[in-house]
């Protein structure tokens, strides 16, 4: 006879899942990987110091002065310029001027304080958009199903790191979470204004905003209150900026260009293919995507194919940018929580889903579970020896995006499956 664990149980033995893995991910993020950076590296402090700067002394950020500033302050000395890089602009300020305004509360706080802070901010907006997305999703759970949840999500890698490095991915991915929730809610003004204050890091957005432009467009009587709303947001925050540095989206530009030099400024594609194939597969996926975005143009915000269309933009968006960090995977929240939530679903459609749905979080699982044997390895292995495996829980991490995008598109491809999902969904 075939045993199973209680339904009552599951939640609880989940619960002491999450806590372990939390406390062997903890161990990993700040015990094992920080060793690999600088201890006063900090991707905040570019903003912070930028910010402090332009509002206090009224210095353009973008310059080469304020650039070796930067760098001296994490790196101890100004960076060696190259051919790529003539000024010696790479390494320092390389984020549009609007995210300043977001930093000026900030500006006479000290760094020490404000990287704390930010810290605690980044683990609570991770926390906060679980919470906002299960309500959204209708998801009815346990206490204990929730807070178990919400800890296997702040003890990700991807939000470990972001605190970290106080990487602004944490933000963003929370506003881009906050608009597409809002669009559901049918607050279509709010999330407008939302959507145009992600674009403080703009390569989240470039599938993103080309679908919710078709999505208004397939509606545009009830849907282009969005459309103002984004563009006079966007419209105001430029003419604010241009009042402060004029000209300054050509220095974004030229530093745009020299940070891609100085970091490691290759799409998810270019390293599994080699860069010219990836740069041609990468133009395919695109064309792939957009075609999705045409097919539902017409639908409610509501609904199964909304959510999982907005998915394949975002988990699309991490294969073709030209980035690696772990910590944009934080755009993932939303897709791992719908996958989640339609697991059962996917399970009972066929084999393929059944596969593509192991594949999946058996990416996810590996680096909770590296964590967790990383720790209690220390009882048998010295620190420095595993320290030598120190990237052994990122391993899957380059593939994580191509298995949600592939359990998404899954999906999609069949309007069978859609109108199954919707019927056994109909609270979306």
């Amino acid at each position: 006879m075939k045993r199973t664990i209680p339904r009552k149980v599951r939640p609880s033995l989940w619960l002491l899942f999450s806590i372990l893995s939390a406390v062997g991910m903890s161990y990993y993020v700040f015990g094992i990987w920080s060793t690999k950076e600088l201890s006063s590296f900090s991707d905040l402090y570019a903003q912070w110091w930028a910010a402090h700067e332009l509002f206090l002394h009224g210095r353009n950020p973008y310059t080469p002065e304020i650039a070796h500033q930067i760098q001296t302050a994490i790196y101890g000395a100004p960076l060696t310029s190259n051919c790529d890089d003539p000024g010696g602009i790479a390494g320092g300020f390389a984020y549009p001027l609007h995210v300043l305004f977001l930093m000026w509360p900030t500006i006479k706080l000290s760094f020490p304080i404000l990287q704390k802070v930010f810290c605690v901010t980044s683990l609570g907006l991770t926390f906060a958009s679980i919470l906002l997305w299960i309500s959204a999703l209708k998801w009815k759970l346990p206490l204990l199903s929730r807070v178990a949840i919400c800890l296997f999500a702040i003890s990700s890698f991807p939000s470990l790191q972001a605190a970290k490095l106080q990487n602004l991915s944490s933000l963003v991915a929370f506003l881009i979470s906050g608009t597409l929730i809002l669009l559901m809610m049918d607050r279509l003004i709010l999330a407008g204004m939302m959507l145009a204050v992600a674009t403080i890091k703009p390569q989240f957005l470039i599938l993103l905003i080309p679908w919710l432009a078709i999505w208004t467009i397939g509606n545009w009587r009830e849907r282009q209150r969005l459309f103002w709303s984004f563009s006079a947001t966007m419209a105001a925050m430029l003419v604010a900026t241009e009042l402060v540095i004029p000209g300054w989206m050509i220095n974004f530009v030229q530093v745009v260009r020299a940070y891609r030099k100085y970091t490691y400024g290759h799409s998810l594609l270019e390293v599994w293919f080699e860069r010219k194939l990836g740069m041609f597969a990468g133009v395919l996926l695109v064309l792939l995507v957009l075609q999705r975005f045409w097919e539902g143009r017409s639908c409610n915000a509501r609904s199964p194919r909304f959510v999982l269309t907005s998915n394949v933009a975002l988990a699309a968006t991490l294969v073709v940018i030209p980035t690696l960090e772990p910590h944009a995977q934080l755009l993932l929240v939303p897709a791992f929580l719908w996958i989640l939530r339609c697991s059962g679903f996917i399970w009972a459609l066929n084999k393929r889903g059944r596969l593509l749905l192991v594949a999946t979080w058996s990416l996810l699982g590996w680096e909770w579970l590296a964590g967790i044997g990383m720790i209690f390895s220390r009882f048998w292995v010295h620190r420095e020896v595993l320290l030598r495996f120190w990237l052994l829980p990122l391993y899957p991490s380059p593939l994580i995006p191509f298995g949600v995008l592939a359990v998404c598109s899954f999906l999609l491809l069949r309007k069978s499956r859609m109108l199954s999902l919707a019927a056994a969904f109909p609270t979306y």
